[in-house]
C-alpha cells in the first residue's frame, strides 16, 4: 500500500503491478477487509489482509476474486517521521486529514479513521490517537500524532478576493494625503533654533511664525512647495490656526520616525483637507566639528 495515494487506487495499482492487469478503481466495488492472522489462510500467505473485489455493472469484467495483501498499520507512521503538525483549531480527528496531506503527503480519508471529538489546549502540544477503523481498505491500528496550534490555511480563510485598498493613517479615504506622512522623512536639523522657539498649544499666525512659513516652502520637495500659507481662509496647505500638539524628545509612543532625537507636532486645522491631521517635524542636534 501506498501513503500517498488513497487505499482504493494503491490496491488497484498493486493489483496491476502484480497481475500485468489494465483495471481501474471504477471497475470494481470493494468488500470489507479482514485480518488474515486467526483464520486458516495464516502461515499460507505472506499478508495480513484479505478481500473480495468484485466487477462493476458497467465493467468489462465480471465475478469476483480474493485478494490478499498488506495493510499498513498506522503506529508505524512514528517510526517514518517526528510525527507533528500544525492545526487551526481542530475540534475531531477528521480536522487532521487536511494538516496530514499537506505537511506530509499522507492521504487518510474520512472512511479510514474514526471522527473522535478532541479538544485542543491553546498553547500546549496536543497528543491525539488516530484509530482506524476495522473496515479501513489501506490501513489498521491506531498512531498518536502531536500537534500545537498553529498557521490557519489562508484560502480557507480569505474568501474575500477584492479588497478596497490601504488607506492613509488619517480619516476619510486618504485621497487628500496625510499630514502624518508628508513631512516623515524630512531632517529639519538645520531649523533647530526655530522649531526650538515654538511651545505646546502656540496657535499659528503670519503675524508670529513667516520665519516658520518661509522654512516650510524652502524643505517641501513635494506637492505643496509654493502651495503654503498662513490663511485661514484656505483649506489647502494653510498652517493659519494649526496648533502646536507636542514639542520636545522623540518618544517611542508617537507615530514618528525613531532615527531622530527631537519632534514637533503641529495640527492643521479641523477644516483643512489636503493635507489633513497632524504633522510631525524631526531633527537632531546639528554635528559639532569640534567634537571628539
Amino acid at each position: 500500500m501506498s501513503i500517498y495515494r488513497n487505499s482504493q487506487q494503491s490496491l488497484v495499482d498493486y493489483i496491476n503491478a502484480t497481475n500485468s492487469s489494465p483495471l481501474k478503481v471504477s471497475d470494481l466495488t470493494f468488500g470489507t477487509p479482514a485480518p488474515i492472522a486467526g483464520t486458516w489462510r495464516e502461515g499460507l500467505v505472506d499478508r495480513n489482509t484479505v478481500i473480495r473485489i468484485k466487477a462493476t455493472e458497467a465493467s468489462i469484467y465480471k465475478d469476483s476474486q480474493v485478494i490478499c495483501y498488506d495493510r499498513l498499520n498506522l503506529a508505524d507512521l512514528k517510526k517514518l517521521y517526528d510525527f507533528r503538525i500544525k492545526c487551526y483549531q481542530p475540534t475531531s480527528i477528521h480536522d487532521l486529514i487536511k494538516p496530514l496531506f499537506l505537511r506530509f503527503g499522507l492521504v487518510i480519508t474520512p472512511a479510514d479513521v474514526y471522527d473522535d471529538p478532541i479538544v485542543q489546549v491553546e498553547g500546549q502540544d496536543n497528543h491525539f490517537t488516530i484509530r482506524a477503523k476495522p473496515d479501513a481498505l489501506g490501513w489498521y491500528g491506531e498512531v498518536e500524532l502531536v500537534s500545537n496550534s498553529g498557521s490557519a490555511i489562508l484560502g480557507d480563510h480569505l474568501t474575500t478576493l477584492a479588497l478596497p485598498g490601504v488607506n492613509y493613517p488619517v480619516t476619510g479615504d486618504g485621497a487628500q494625503g496625510s499630514a502624518l506622512m508628508y513631512f516623515y522623512g524630512y531632517d529639519w536639523t538645520i531649523y533647530k533654533d526655530l522649531l526650538d522657539a515654538l511651545n505646546d498649544a502656540d496657535v499659528l499666525s503670519l503675524a508670529t511664525n513667516a520665519d516658520f512659513l518661509a522654512a516650510v516652502k524652502a524643505m517641501d520637495t513635494g506637492s505643496g512647495k509654493a502651495l503654503w500659507t498662513i490663511d485661514k481662509t484656505k483649506v489647502t496647505y494653510d498652517l493659519g490656526d494649526a496648533q502646536v500638539v507636542y514639542t520636545g524628545l522623540n518618544d517611542p509612543g508617537l507615530p514618528t520616525n525613531p532615527s531622530y532625537k527631537y519632534v514637533v507636532g503641529i495640527m492643521m486645522r479641523a477644516d483643512v483637507t489636503t493635507p489633513p491631521g497632524v504633522f510631525y517635524l524631526h531633527y537632531n542636534d546639528p554635528v559639532d566639528p569640534d567634537a571628539v
